[in-house]
């Protein structure tokens, strides 16, 4: 044990650069999460917030491609074998969520909202597990998907605390699975090598927890 604590300690030694990197993008994501709810002019907080951690993740990906910097790969057979339990994956923890909301395992049918929601889910993905977990998977593959677990965890709790009015909720039920899930989805991402699989398996979640809502929901859209 001792001396894998060491090589962690040296492996995190060894990218310091990667470390900041992400630490100051991360706290941009905050700032974003705890003003998105506020009126103007604290709501400025929050995009200025969003237009840091933009300016770090750009100029620290400057040298590479949007694919490279974000995980990005092509449909081959190594993504296309993760893909279906990506699916299966987003389908479970979807209807899992609807039965803890006391709702219908599946929507009766799917708004507008079933179009909208993947991509706030997917935009997710690229940032956790696609930019995150890429850039701290040299100094170890658990590492990065712990690290990108929590930080996604993080900035899910801040964004339903700072609501301006108190919500009733079940938040060991959200750190929690947030966080396992984090981890399954950050293990698809280092098995395929792809963010592809992670991509799908938010979306399938979210238009199976979302997609038949009348209107979006509060925690992520006011």
């Amino acid at each position: 044990m001792p001396e894998l604590k060491n090589s962690n300690t040296s492996a995190l030694r060894q990218h310091p650069g990667r470390i900041r990197t992400v630490l100051l993008s991360f706290a941009g994501i905050l700032i974003f999460a705890g003003f998105i709810h506020k009126t103007f002019p604290l709501l400025l907080l929050a995009f200025g917030g969003l237009a840091g951690t933009a300016a770090v993740i750009g100029y620290s990906i400057r040298h590479l491609t949007l694919r490279e910097a974000f995980g990005i790969k092509s449909l081959n057979r190594k993504v296309l074998l993760y893909i279906l339990p990506a699916i299966v994956l987003g389908l479970i923890m979807g209807m899992l969520t609807r039965e803890r909301f006391e709702l219908t395992f599946l929507p009766a049918g799917f708004t507008g909202i079933a179009f909208v929601a993947p991509l706030i889910g997917a935009t997710e993905e690229l940032v956790f597990r696609g930019y995150f977990q890429g850039q701290l998977r040299p100094i170890g593959s658990g590492f990065s998907i712990i690290t990108a677990s929590a930080l996604h965890t993080s900035y899910k709790l801040l964004v339903i605390l700072s609501l301006a009015a108190p919500l009733q909720f079940d938040f060991f039920f959200l750190i929690f699975w947030t966080f396992v899930v984090g981890l399954l989805v950050g293990a698809l991402r280092e098995l395929a090598d792809s963010t592809v699989p992670p991509v799908i398996a938010h979306a399938v979640f979210d238009i199976v927890l979302y997609g038949g809502l009348a209107s979006a929901p509060v925690w992520v859209w006011s």
